[in-house]
């Protein structure tokens, strides 16, 4: 069995330049196929290997969900999206990896998003980076004001 390539990026082991924000125990990358009109869509994943929604401690979740939402505000400056989604699948049938971790995905009005859609493009991986780079600023940005106020 392969190792969890999710582990391997939140290890910091490979594609750091991919990882947009990191925590102690959550992390953050651009997905490799998004939606044309939905460009800049983000996981926000455990560093561990948490396979669930119910199997993650409750300390855990807090800190991977409070990272969740500072990554809708910065999905809207960093992409243009006046709003977000957010999803999460767990255990859903076809899922091919089983890490937990949460969809935030830019919006915005007439997008046409719909969640099963053939007309998803694969991002390359200098475009994620870059993607990773946009948001990395914003939340810098929004960290610094944070400290300020």
């Amino acid at each position: 069995m392969s190792p969890c390539p999710f582990c391997l990026i939140g290890a910091g082991d490979v594609d750091g330049e991919l990882v947009a924000y990191r925590t102690a125990n959550v992390f953050v990358l651009p997905v490799p196929w998004q939606r044309a009109k939905n460009l800049g869509h983000f996981l926000v994943l455990p560093t561990a290997h948490v396979t669930s929604l119910h199997a993650a401690h409750r300390d855990l979740l807090a800190e991977l969900f409070d990272v969740v939402g500072q990554v809708t505000v910065a999905v809207r400056e960093a992409f243009g999206a006046p709003g977000s989604m957010v999803l999460q699948n767990d255990n859903i049938p076809g899922q091919t990896l089983s890490h937990l971790h949460v969809h935030v995905i830019p919006r915005s009005p007439d997008d046409g998003f719909v969640l099963a859609d053939p007309g998803k493009i694969e991002v390359p991986f200098e475009v994620r980076a870059q993607q990773a780079a946009q948001l990395r600023k914003s939340l810098s940005r929004r960290s610094s004001r944070n400290l300020k106020s």
